[in-house]
């Protein structure tokens, strides 16, 4: 029997995992596939809160004090596991290319910029092409975020599994979860293809699957799949050194060789193909903003399942009615940003019941008390 069963070993999971046994606590994690085999590796590893939330509120902020956590826990991690993530803080561009676009840009700018954050807004082609000499000459304006940036999430899951691993958590890949155990109207762990798993605490981080992982309780959350699909590129001869964000694409730069370019958003239930419409959508996408891409080699494309949640906001903490269930999901596009501050935030919960910090996002704003009587389903 473990302290901690964390079940679902995506980014949040082996991140959660980590974290609670750097706290001395005995954790095991179950992933029904590979590691980080859903939404975490099909990402692009974006850490750009500024780009990513349109206004000031709990997301900012969730967003902002994880970016900012982002340098120690990969100094940590690469020093306790030996490997590199390829963390990358130089900045990234948000680009406008016609009127609209460039009053809206000017408008998000003025209210981050009297926020106190650090942005600056670019009009002149000398300080664009500074920035980024292949940007298009149509660009008209940018918000250039020097402090944000991206990471090799595909190498910082294999980090987060070595380091689980180091750690003592016991790691079963491959274990199908059938049902939640109840006893005395307290979650005690869950039924799995590998027999009964137990554990004081047991907390969901199976992302898209949150929902039908809940369903076995008869809970109802409002997490659901939304697809991304998204390629990748060579940058051989294309020497693109910062992050571009436009309406119609991201075009990233990863230290690998590759430039990774997305993505779109499609309600396709668990559907995972790339499909020709995505492709094209992405790759048209992209090719306005840097007009060397027309020449870049294809590698590959995929697809993956980010959590979506009805009000865009993720679930953490305790499920209500469950006593030992918690959640920590729906993370939706920003699974890779917020997994270190998801990771402590959701940890101090568990060590010391604390959700305060955690009201924005917990699952009771969605769920009412569980009838006291489907506990004795245990």
């Amino acid at each position: 029997m473990s302290d901690c069963l964390v079940v679902g070993g995506g980014i949040i999971g082996l991140s959660l995992a980590y974290e609670l046994s750097r706290r001395g606590m005995s954790v095991t994690l179950v992933e029904q596939d590979e590691w980080g085999g859903q939404a975490s590796s099909a990402a692009a590893g974006m850490l750009a809160p500024l780009k990513e939330f349109a206004a000031p509120g709990p997301m900012l902020d969730l967003g902002m004090t994880s970016l900012a956590c982002y340098p120690q826990w990969v100094a940590e991690l690469e020093e306790f596991t030996g490997g590199d993530v390829q963390l990358s803080m130089e900045g990234l561009l948000t680009v406008a290319l016609n009127d609209d676009e460039q009053e809206q840009l000017l408008a998000k700018y003025h209210w981050q910029k009297e926020a106190g954050y650090s942005v600056h807004f670019l009009t002149e082609r000398q300080q664009l092409a500074e920035v980024e000499p292949l940007l298009t000459e149509q660009a008209q304006a940018a918000i250039y975020s020097p402090y944000e940036g991206h990471i090799n999430n595909r190498m910082l899951l294999r980090a987060l599994v070595t380091a689980c691993r180091l750690q003592g958590v016991v790691l079963h890949a491959g274990c199908v979860v059938s049902g939640i155990a109840v006893k005395g109207g307290r979650v005690v762990g869950v039924e799995s293809s590998l027999g009964p798993l137990r554990a004081t605490q047991t907390i969901i981080t199976s992302g898209a699957w949150a929902g039908i992982m809940l369903e076995m309780l008869g809970v109802s959350v409002p997490v659901r799949p939304v697809r991304g699909q998204i390629a990748a590129v060579s940058s051989a001869g294309i020497p693109l050194r910062t992050v571009i964000f436009g309406t119609s694409g991201y075009i990233t730069p990863k230290k690998d060789g590759k430039i990774v370019i997305g993505a779109t958003e499609d309600e396709s239930g668990f559907q995972r193909e790339v499909t020709m419409a995505g492709l094209a959508s992405v790759l048209n996408g992209v090719m306005p903003y840097v007009p060397a891409l027309h020449s870049a080699a294809f590698l590959e494309a995929w697809g993956g399942l980010r959590p979506a949640t009805a009000d865009g906001k993720p679930l953490l903490g305790p499920v209500p009615g469950w006593d030992g269930l918690s959640i920590a999901g729906g993370h939706f596009r920003n699974g890779i940003l917020l997994s270190p501050v998801t990771a402590k935030w959701m940890a101090d919960y568990l060590e010391t019941g604390e959700t305060e910090r955690l009201t924005p996002f917990l699952p009771s704003r969605f769920l009412a008390e569980t009838d006291q009587a489907q506990h004795k389903m245990g």
